[in-house]
């Protein structure tokens, strides 16, 4: 199959996409995001000059679709909720129950930005030390498809200390997770890392997600069966001197303490699963989990599903190497919102490519040199097969550090 076969193909399931998310429109901004999507897809760029390639061929043509992909993405004349909604609730449409959600947080680092909307200061982890740059803070979630090692973006969304609306980072997660356990209805185990075992985030757990995982730091505080107050550390020593080993892990029903989460004559039963093994650096990992031990799964399950938990950590490089978002260039902060929205929806399609499409997408990982060798996450050759399909049909996306 040459490329030009390829392109054709991939154009015509990218229209069914599109249409399915009600953006192929005559005119109007969500047909200027859907015109955004296609760009992103085919040029693995969030930069609009190089997504809008795609749809034009002259110089005169490229700088008036710029420049009208830039005023439907910062313009306060329209409501992008419902558009939002729509791409989150296609991603959520397939999930299933036991689909592994998993979240986290990122960082937009813009080390050389001096004028962007709202803009406040964050921890550039691409760089040695505590390097301390301009950006935005994002909170992601991303489903891991463990049959189809699929893996898709259900959402990104930024947030800013400089924000006049801003009240918490906590509240902002709350906000956040609320929004994603109404399109869910409650399906997949959500995993989080250190971090999300803040009192304020896990009150928030608690009341809206059934099954979830996450880990724990050495003092964060617990109730154990006898109902002392301990830091969860020494409640794993006890349980690894005292209880029975399960799966190469032992378990220990706790509590969370009612004066810290919130919740008063809170009694939701929680398990605190320990592998009996240690990490690199001698870490261990204290998992504190809902709705799964002796109900779905036992402790190697839990073992397992929180390992995959790393997939997060794919997305994140996934997006940060080969469409590169940090290299984005809207100064307006409802524009990055939008845009990352964008991206959200091209990853999705691409997930929905190697599931629906397999046949395709080994051809697009086909287009890549060296695509024999074997890959965790396919999609990272799919993009290099896309932008490469589309370089031959004369869409050459031109590289710009931001």
């Amino acid at each position: 199959m040459n490329a030009e076969t390829i392109y054709r193909d991939v154009s015509s399931l990218l229209d069914e996409y599109l249409e399915s998310l009600g953006m192929l429109k005559d005119r109007g901004p969500w047909r200027a995001m859907g015109e955004l999507i296609r760009g992103m897809v085919w040029t693995a760029s969030v930069q609009l000059s190089n997504a809008a390639r795609v749809e034009v061929h002259t110089t005169a043509e490229l700088a008036l679709m710029v420049q009208r992909l830039s005023d439907h993405l910062s313009s306060r004349k329209w409501d992008h909720g419902p558009w939002a909604g729509a791409i989150l609730d296609r991603q959520v449409a397939d999930l299933q129950g036991d689909e592994l959600l998993a979240i986290d947080g990122t960082e937009l680092a813009k080390p050389y930005a001096r004028c962007l909307e709202h803009q406040c200061l964050v921890k550039d982890a691409s760089r040695r030390g505590e390097c301390i740059v301009p950006g935005f803070w994002v909170w992601g979630a991303y489903v891991w498809n463990v049959e189809a090692q699929t893996l898709r973006p259900l959402m990104l969304r930024p947030y800013s200390q400089a924000h006049p609306d801003f009240d918490s980072e906590n509240r902002c997660w709350g906000r956040f997770a609320w929004s994603l356990r109404k399109a869910t209805g409650g399906r997949g185990i959500w995993l989080y890392d250190r971090g999300g075992d803040r009192p304020e985030v896990l009150s928030d757990w608690l009341t809206l997600q059934e099954r979830w995982i996450i880990r724990l730091r050495e003092d964060r505080p617990l109730i154990g069966p006898d109902g002392t107050r301990r830091p969860a550390g020494r409640w794993a020593q006890i349980a690894l001197r005292e209880r029975p080993e399960r799966g190469r892990a032992v378990t220990l029903p706790v509590h969370l303490p009612s004066e810290d989460v919130g919740l008063k004559g809170s009694s939701h039963r929680l398990w605190l699963v320990v592998p009996t093994y240690r990490f690199g650096q001698d870490e261990r990992w204290l998992l504190l989990t809902r709705g799964l031990i002796d109900r779905h799964a036992g402790p190697r399950q839990v073992r397992h599903d929180y390992a995959l938990r790393w997939r997060s950590e794919d997305a994140k490089r996934f997006l940060g190497q080969i469409w590169h978002v940090e290299r984005f260039l809207t100064r307006s902060f409802l524009a990055l919102e939008r845009l990352l929205w964008c991206v959200v929806a091209a990853g999705g399609f691409m997930a929905s490519l190697e599931q629906e499409a397999p046949d395709l997408s080994e051809k697009l990982a086909g287009q890549v040199l060296y695509w024999d060798k074997p890959d965790v996450i396919h999609e990272y050759r799919m993009a290099r097969g896309l932008t490469a399909v589309a370089a031959a049909h004369g869409c050459l996306a031109v590289a710009n550090n931001a």
